[in-house]
């Protein structure tokens, strides 16, 4: 009978650590923080790739000896191409703003916009370029951020998913370090 009373305090016990687990998991916010996501940073290209992949989409074809490669990747590592920054409010909901940045000879105007509704990861961005790229990398990245449609990410990563043909691309990005 003692062993029978301990076995029922186990399991009672049990049962409310688990019930206590359950109400934990469900009062987390499922939702990510897009303010803290998307401003505050300068947000650097590091690669675009398939969805499914996180290797560099070949964009130069039959480059032979490298070089058009090379140019593109030279382009990629200075400090002020291929980025984007965001500022933004939550305004009943829904995160909107402005979005800036370039590829490395086109930028994007003034009057670009950018809105993610609270709880979903679609994006909306309705970009004004200014000037034309000549670098193949550069383009893609242009028409990417064009063509967003969908996020994921936290404070340390983001990407941005686009259809270019029969494809889902993704821009992959980090926060930009600042040089000393």
């Amino acid at each position: 009978m003692k062993k029978k009373l301990e076995h029922l305090k186990d399991c009672a016990m049990q049962g409310v650590i688990c019930f206590v687990l359950l109400l934990a998991i469900n009062g987390c916010s499922q939702t990510d923080d897009v303010i803290s996501i998307f401003t505050g940073k300068k947000w650097k290209l590091t690669y675009i790739a398939t969805e499914g992949s996180h290797k560099m989409f070949n964009f130069w074809g039959e480059d032979k000896d490298g070089t058009l490669f090379a140019a593109s990747m030279a382009l990629l590592k200075a400090d002020n191409n291929f980025v984007l920054t965001f500022e933004g409010a939550n305004l009943n909901g829904n995160v909107t703003g402005t979005v800036g940045g370039r590829g490395v000879l086109a930028t994007l105007g003034a009057d670009s916009r950018w809105s993610v509704s609270e709880g979903s990861r679609n994006i909306t961005l309705s970009v004004k370029q200014a000037g034309n790229e000549q670098d193949v990398l550069a383009k893609a990245f242009m028409i990417g951020v064009q063509n967003s449609f969908r996020y994921e990410g936290d404070n340390d990563n983001l990407y941005l998913y686009y259809h270019s043909g029969q494809n889902v691309m993704f821009m992959a990005f980090k926060p930009q370090k600042s040089n000393p």
